[in-house]
């Protein structure tokens, strides 16, 4: 066992040092990054179409990716999906088959797949193996305050940065002795200094003001102090943005006081988990909000709290919205911007009716009365 661990961890070491560009999305917040020296989306083929990696996953995730595809006709959309099935209990094999068609697609748009805790220690989440397997290493999400959504606190627009392959979720866990585990927390500088710069780069680019870094370094002054001591190198390379640091549960305190305070926020793996979900809550849940997860090469696109809605599966209730923009950030990846901002426009005019909203926010609507509000509101071919 310690052997193995050795092991893993020069693997998650050589990873961490590799040099890596830094890749700003185009995610329906600004097209500014454009003007930056980035890696392209992959190419059209096909008479100008593009292939992409649909993976339905578990949950509301298959009826969801229906709707998107149904939205995705109606708007004529020149993509076309190559669907991969991949569930919770799928063997590894699928899951390596999911990964080499993201790598040849090189985008995907993905479902969340339930990540069962009563399987046994060997078995690893699938989420977290496409993620690592294609370094994902930057997941971001936009939370921000959405017409027609009643909430507590309005005017929120707050871009999260999160470390993606390492931190507590490096899968390095062992029992030493009868009744005792450690569960190894991984904070390497290469990948601290990465995520930063990520953070960083994609402030500039959307012209925002201030980047706050989250941690807990008073308490693990070794693994949170190198990640804010990275953020604090980071930010001298960015003297007009404003830098500041929280710890993580004054900052959970703090937004939902008064979150129009935060503007960019960077932190490490298990506090951007914490912070997503509480954010997509502020504006109005899960079924609002869409995520991305970017690399140096390959993207993939999903709701933001990675939510599977188990419990509302089948029954015409989930929100489409989320699924639906992340689609839209999908497409502006893809440079598709006109379509990505015909369907997105079309998605905000339906929620502005609340005889569309679901009961997630507060409404009796369906998910196939929501979805067709918004075809209503695309303009006609």
């Amino acid at each position: 066992m310690a052997a193995a661990l050795t092991a893993a961890r020069r693997r998650l070491l050589r990873a961490a040092l590799r040099p890596q560009a830094v890749w700003i999305p185009q995610a329906g917040i600004s097209h500014d990054a454009e003007r930056l020296h980035l890696p392209p989306p992959p190419p059209a083929k096909y008479g100008g179409r593009h292939t992409v990696t649909l993976i339905p996953g578990d949950g509301i995730g298959p009826e969801l990716m229906l709707h998107v595809k149904e939205v995705f006709r109606h708007a004529c959309v020149p993509v076309d999906f190559e669907e991969v099935r991949v569930n919770s209990e799928a063997p590894e094999d699928d899951v390596q088959n999911a990964i080499t068609a993201i790598r040849r697609n090189g985008v995907a748009l993905k479902g969340n797949i339930e990540t069962n805790h009563n399987l046994p220690p060997s078995h690893k989440s699938r989420n977290n193996l496409i993620r690592t397997s294609l370094d994902l290493y930057a997941n971001v999400i936009h939370c921000q305050s959405l017409p027609g959504v009643e909430t507590r606190h309005q005017d929120i627009d707050i871009l999260i940065v999160r470390e993606n392959t390492e931190g507590e979720y490096s899968s390095l866990e062992h029992e030493s002795v009868a009744g005792v585990v450690e569960s190894l927390k991984i904070i390497t500088a290469g990948r601290s200094r990465r995520i930063a710069h990520y953070a960083f780069g994609l402030a500039r680019a959307a012209a925002r003001r201030s980047v706050t870094a989250v941690h807990k370094a008073n308490i693990m002054k070794l693994g949170d102090g190198l990640f804010l001591q990275c953020c604090q190198e980071v930010a001298a390379e960015y003297p007009e943005i404003t830098f500041r640091s929280m710890i993580v549960d004054n900052t959970t305190m703090q937004l939902v006081s008064r979150p129009q305070q935060f503007d960019v926020m960077v932190m490490p793996n298990l506090y951007g988990n914490i912070v997503n979900n509480v954010c997509a809550g502020l504006v109005g849940g899960p079924g609002l909000v869409p995520g991305a997860n970017y690399g140096h090469d390959y993207a993939v696109f999903e709701t933001a709290t990675r939510n599977t809605g188990k419990s509302i599966a089948n029954r015409n209730i989930a929100n489409p919205t989320a699924a639906l923009l992340a689609a839209c950030m999908m497409l502006d990846h893809l440079r598709l911007h006109s379509h990505a901002s015909t369907i997105r426009q079309a998605v905000l005019a339906s929620l502005d009716d609340p005889r569309t909203h679901t009961p997630d926010i507060g409404g009796q609507g369906t998910t196939s009365g929501a979805v067709q509000s918004i075809i209503s509101h695309l303009p006609r071919a």
